[in-house]
């Protein structure tokens, strides 16, 4: 695992398994939701998908296993960042197949079903991947090894999820520009009209947009996409206190 030191940051701590249990112990209609924004940009294209870089991935896999539906085949490589080292460690115990791992059964059944490969097939041949796995703070300059360097940018639930400032937010969503190669896919996802989260005991903060600001937010932030694709979905479950009101995907290409 490569380690680059953040900044102190509440996110180092970031309690990583909760997460996990809170959000994606099911596929609901968000994550269906989710997962079809992703399945459903890649399938009908023939864009390049050998090397991706998951950015401020947390402790999940929801992207990258929709990914491997859609292509099915390894990746010739992962790159995958976070600043939390227990977020880290939860995508290594799972690369490892560790008997601690969080159980992604509901999402390969899913994909089985809906994708048509097998339950394991998924998990195979995303395990079978080259990685990287990356701490690193994403208010630091885009490392020189990472620039213009991949087909597909990954990022979800991260640049408004991270921060309550506007320019945070904008610096964050511009850096996803400048990882993909000329024509590379970015795909997005957002929560909605969020003032902030909590994950057990613990608050989170969170900058409020949605479908009517967010392009807005990509403009300044000088990211310029074509053939997009948008889609949204309400809060399954308000009563839960999700901290959210929806999610919001967008999906596009950098400019060739």
């Amino acid at each position: 695992m490569a380690s680059t030191t953040p900044s102190e940051s509440i996110f180092c701590e970031f309690p990583a398994r909760s997460y996990l249990e809170k959000y994606y112990s099911a596929v609901g209609p968000e994550n269906a939701a989710f997962v079809r924004s992703i399945t459903d940009y890649i399938w009908p294209r023939t864009s390049t998908s050998d090397t991706v870089i998951e950015v401020a991935g947390g402790p999940c896999l929801y992207s990258l296993m929709s990914l491997m539906a859609s292509r099915g085949r390894p990746f010739k490589h992962v790159t995958f960042t976070d600043i939390g080292w227990k977020n880290l460690r939860e995508v290594e115990c799972w690369l490892r197949d560790h008997p601690s791992q969080f159980a992604y059964d509901p999402l390969l059944r899913w994909l089985s079903e809906e994708v048509g490969i097998e339950t394991d097939g998924v998990a195979r041949l995303l395990r079978a991947s080259t990685w990287d796995l990356a701490r690193f703070d994403w208010r630091k300059p885009v490392p020189q090894a990472w620039r213009h360097n991949y087909d597909v940018v990954s990022c979800h639930f991260f640049a408004e999820s991270a921060t309550n400032d506007e320019t945070e937010l904008i610096a964050f969503l511009g850096k996803l520009g400048h990882l993909g190669r000329p024509g590379a896919t970015l795909l997005t996802s957002f929560i909605c009209r969020s003032e902030g989260y909590t994950i057990g005991q613990r608050d989170f903060p969170a900058f409020a947009v949605d479908q009517s600001s967010i392009f807005g937010y990509l403009e300044r932030a000088g990211l310029e996409l074509e053939d997009v694709e948008v889609r949204s979905v309400p809060s399954e479950d308000p009563a839960s206190n999700p901290g959210y009101e929806g999610l919001l995907f967008v999906a596009g290409r950098l400019p060739g």
